[in-house]
């Protein structure tokens, strides 16, 4: 008898148990715990830290995938692992989905002139323009800059990174093209003082060592030209700058 008794007793707890589960399944809101996982997953991407930030967005798709934000998140993070195929198919739907949102358009025309898709890239860009409520029109301007200069329109790049600057008088991008063009029309001052602004609130990439060394070797200065190409090898060793170097034997 004890024996069936406590068989008994554990069906008993297990019945009890299964009911409560379902209670609490009954009250869970699967679109806030999308929208926290989300905001979690933003939160690591924007630290760097992929890998977690990955499982967060994906757990958030997991709760609701009509979650436009966690689309456009994992698209943004897809782009930068360079995974474009699955970058493509998450922006799409989240543009399916909140085809208004700006700050949507704006990262998908990113990623659209990134792959080559230079004209639709900048049909969205225009579209952030004409959105009054945008608020970082003078990124939009810095992207618009990047995909023209892609397209070659010098020019129009050099109008579209002065207007960002209108904007926004520390903007990276614009700062290192402007600095760029400038070297290129032979105003070796002048794009100087642009890539001085620009080292001041980015951190160095293999381009602005590259315009930094032959900008110092132009100036004649070739203990910094030679200090910028020490820093390319040992920073961007994998970088088409650091062949150049190989190539031309600069030291």
């Amino acid at each position: 008898m004890r024996s069936i008794f406590n068989i008994t007793g554990l069906l008993f707890v297990l019945i009890i148990s299964g009911c409560t589960t379902q209670t609490q399944r009954a009250g869970f809101d699967s679109k806030k715990a999308s929208a926290a996982n989300t905001e979690l997953g933003v939160a690591y991407l924007q630290k760097g830290k992929y890998k977690v930030a990955m499982g967060k967005l994906k757990k958030a798709l997991e709760y609701d995938d009509d979650n436009a934000d966690a689309h456009h998140y994992i698209a943004e993070l897809y782009r930068r692992l360079e995974q474009n195929d699955l970058a493509d198919e998450h922006f799409k739907t989240a543009m399916d989905l909140d085809a208004d949102n700006s700050s949507l358009k704006n990262n998908y025309a990113i990623f659209l002139c990134g792959t080559g898709s230079y004209e639709k890239g900048l049909k969205y860009l225009n579209n952030v323009l004409l959105d009054p409520l945008y608020s970082n029109k003078g990124q939009a301007y810095e992207n618009m800059g990047i995909c023209v200069e892609k397209l070659g329109n010098i020019k129009k790049a050099e109008e579209y990174y002065l207007s960002s600057l209108k904007f926004n008088m520390n903007s990276p991008s614009a700062l290192l093209g402007l600095a760029q063009i400038e070297f290129d029309k032979r105003n070796v001052k002048l794009a100087s003082q642009y890539l001085t602004r620009h080292n001041k609130i980015a951190r160095p990439t293999a381009q602005s060592l590259w315009l930094g060394l032959i900008i110092a070797r132009k100036q004649g200065m070739k203990g910094k030209a030679g200090s910028l190409a020490l820093k390319i090898k040992q920073y961007f060793p994998d970088s088409k700058e650091a062949k150049y170097l190989e190539k031309l034997k600069i030291r």
